[in-house]
């Protein structure tokens, strides 16, 4: 069973050279979706871990970028993360372990804090694992976007990531994938990601606009209304 690495990168120069490091002794192709003027796709284009990238004009948001990396790969299985973050060794063989078991169409895992504090470490524990734990098993499935996989073809077909959503756009694939299969949490499978946005928002108020984006998700409205459109 093959995989691919999706990566969209906006403006993220810096960044993806060390979330490419990562993904070099994984065993998959990487497809790194780029955007923005900042030098990333110049970047992108030079590391040895890339074996395609795949220019953004439109610049319409992760979801879409996310999409025209899944389409770009030719894998059975696509995983996907974000720019900002870094992989462990053995990440991309952990999520394809789960798909020898042919009703598995999707796997997510916890997201840990890269360069974080001890109070981040905690925090992302709850809110980024033990969370997780609690509410997959009741179905509430939230495999976040810079760590999940997908069967290819069954993501796709889903119709992949919602790009009209701005925010949620992850969780809302997720639980659309339940449909066509198992999706599994694996709490081994995880990643570090940058601590930016809790350090510009705080986590009290990352964690009030969740709660509320997840009420307006289940009343079929708009959760982000407009967050985060610029990515």
């Amino acid at each position: 069973m093959d995989a691919a690495v999706v990566v969209p990168a906006y403006n993220e120069r810096t960044a993806v050279v060390r979330a490419l490091d990562a993904l070099a002794d994984q065993g998959a192709a990487v497809v790194v979706v780029v955007g923005g003027d900042d030098g990333t796709e110049a970047a992108a284009r030079d590391h040895p871990a890339t074996d395609r990238v795949v220019r953004d004009a439109a610049e319409d948001g992760p979801a879409a970028a996310r999409n025209r990396g899944a389409r770009a790969a030719s894998a059975e299985v696509v995983c996907f993360t974000d720019a900002d973050t870094v992989v462990p060794p053995g990440w991309v063989a952990r999520h394809l372990s789960h798909y020898h078991d042919d009703r598995v169409v999707g796997v997510g895992g916890p997201l840990r804090p890269l360069d974080g504090s001890r109070t981040d470490e905690v925090l992302f524990k709850l809110l980024s694992d033990y969370w997780y734990r609690v509410s997959w098993p009741v179905g509430f499935v939230q495999a976040s976007g810079n760590n999940c996989s997908y069967r290819r073809e069954a993501f796709l077909a889903a119709g992949g990531f919602d790009e009209s959503l701005p925010f949620m756009e992850d969780t809302d694939c997720s639980l659309r994938m339940r449909a066509r299969g198992r999706l599994v949490y694996d709490p081994h499978a995880w990643v570090h990601t940058s601590v930016r946005r809790q350090r510009e928002e705080g986590y009290g108020g990352l964690f009030l606009r969740y709660a509320v984006g997840y009420a307006r998700y289940a009343l079929g409205r708009d959760p982000g209304e407009g967050y985060f459109r610029d990515w």
